[in-house]
């Protein structure tokens, strides 16, 4: 119990909102086991998912530096016959809870995995080598940016040989784990200890191999695990933030390796997929969410899945905790921080040309010439993009404003950096850093309206 007022005293410190204090004091202590896991129990689904995405792990953390013990954590939930304010669960009865290992999180399962055009590949690959432990593809390294759900498929392959195939070992890890338990094992002399450990399992699965560049000793140590394993054919499965032959800290020997099975990528989700995964996330929790939130989630929330499902987490938080339904005004003032896509009310065409022309360092003159230099028309049509999205302005105005071009130029410079803007990721930055500018711009308005008055 002292272990978790420290960690829980910690936490409130670190999270010091209305928010985050009510919903971690819904978590409560249940037990150590084993003196390694944390138990603890949330009275419904989604204070434990809050919990899992947003607190553990700062709470594994603050174990570390705090106790210097790499604890583990399982969140139980509490099912009761009353309903979480406005959110009714698929089932309020007590259930059996399936014995999981402290290592996996009960929601990383294949179930759970939205697939898309992004993912397919890397989803079928982990469902084959799930139903066929090193007989298909081994090692299987997955590869993408951060919060893009390589994790979740990693361990949803765990899930699933654990469930099906029980007579086999499975092992969960990530490199930095590994990295201190190796450490941990060379400080107590048991170094013979943990290579037994490492090497029995049927199943070894290790989580963000790029960590352990420049790590010598421990590169060597999983070197001769991965050597031993593939030998005595268990199976093996990588995941990492870039290719394998992009770890230029690591020897040939081992990225060869690795690169040795299948190596499969997770792209950023498209649009259809981020509303497929919000859809799903709020069918799981049973609660109704307006379709132009779910539209303003995944328009605004690209590249980062774990941001996108915490938003929504967030939202549906908010909204019951404040007891009121989940509406796009909501998801605004929540996502305010994260989003920033309202612009100044009465911006003009003339605000717009005037930022557009400083980001690119070109002239208004410029902008609205018929010069067809690449920089200069692309930066035009941007111009025309933000002058239809944020005025009322007619295609034949907007034409004229822009030096008598005419109306269909203005719509395919607009549908053109539509298009853009979802294809290629500097686009959107530059629409979104512009945008940014006119709230500078309305600043300068507004002082030069107050000196008017005095």
């Amino acid at each position: 119990m002292e272990v978790w007022n420290i960690i829980y005293s910690e936490l409130i410190k670190k999270f010091d909102s209305s928010l985050n204090n009510a919903i971690l004091d819904k978590i409560k202590f249940k037990e150590i086991q084993n003196d390694e896991v944390i138990v603890l129990v949330a009275p419904d689904p989604l204070t434990s998912g809050w919990f899992v995405d947003n607190y553990l792990e700062i709470a594994k953390r603050i174990c570390r530096n705090i106790f210097q013990k790499e604890y583990q954590f399982s969140v139980e939930v509490a099912y009761s016959e009353s309903s979480y304010n406005n959110v009714s669960y698929f089932s309020k009865k007590r259930v059996e809870k399936q014995s999981i290992p402290s290592f996996l999180n009960p929601k990383y399962t294949f179930e759970r995995f939205v697939v898309g055009p992004n993912n397919d590949f890397a989803h079928a690959a982990a469902i084959q080598v799930a139903t066929n432990p090193a007989k298909s593809y081994n090692p299987l390294f997955i590869y993408g940016n951060p919060a893009l759900g390589k994790t979740h498929l990693l361990q949803a392959t765990a899930h699933k040989i654990i469930r099906e195939k029980s007579h086999l070992s499975v092992f969960y890890t990530t490199s930095e784990n590994f990295t201190n338990e190796f450490i941990e094992a060379i400080r107590n002399s048991e170094t013979s200890k943990f290579r037994k450990k490492y090497r029995s399992f049927d199943v070894l699965i290790i989580d963000d191999i790029q960590f352990l560049q420049k790590k010598e000793s421990t590169l060597e140590e999983l070197f001769h695990t991965f050597n031993e394993l593939f030998h005595d054919r268990k199976q093996l499965i990588f995941a990492c933030d870039r290719p394998a032959k992009s770890l230029s800290m690591i020897e040939d020997r081992l990225r060869t390796r690795f690169d040795s099975g299948l190596s499969v990528k997770i792209e950023a989700p498209d649009y259809e997929t981020r509303k497929a995964i919000l859809l799903q996330r709020s069918a799981e929790e049973k609660v109704y969410i307006p379709q132009e939130v779910i539209e303003y989630i995944a328009t605004n929330i690209e590249n980062d899945v774990r941001l996108l499902e915490g938003s929504l987490t967030k939202i549906i938080a908010y909204s019951s905790l404040k007891k009121k339904e989940v509406s796009l005004e909501i998801a605004k003032e929540i996502l305010k921080d994260k989003i920033r896509v309202e612009v100044p009310k009465n911006i003009s065409v003339n605000d717009i040309q005037k930022a557009v022309s400083k980001y690119f360092n070109i002239s208004l003159q410029d902008l609205k010439s018929e010069r067809r230099l690449e920089n200069i028309a692309y930066a035009r049509q941007i111009a025309m993009f933000l002058a239809k999205q944020y005025t009322n302005h007619s295609l034949k105005e907007l034409g004229i404003l822009f030096g008598g071009k005419s109306h269909s130029t203005v719509l395919r410079s607009s549908e053109k950096i539509e298009q853009l803007m979802k294809t290629r990721k500097r686009t959107k930055k530059e629409v979104e850093e512009i945008i940014s500018m006119f709230y500078s711009l309305q600043d300068e308005k507004n002082k030069e309206k107050v000196l008017k008055d005095n």
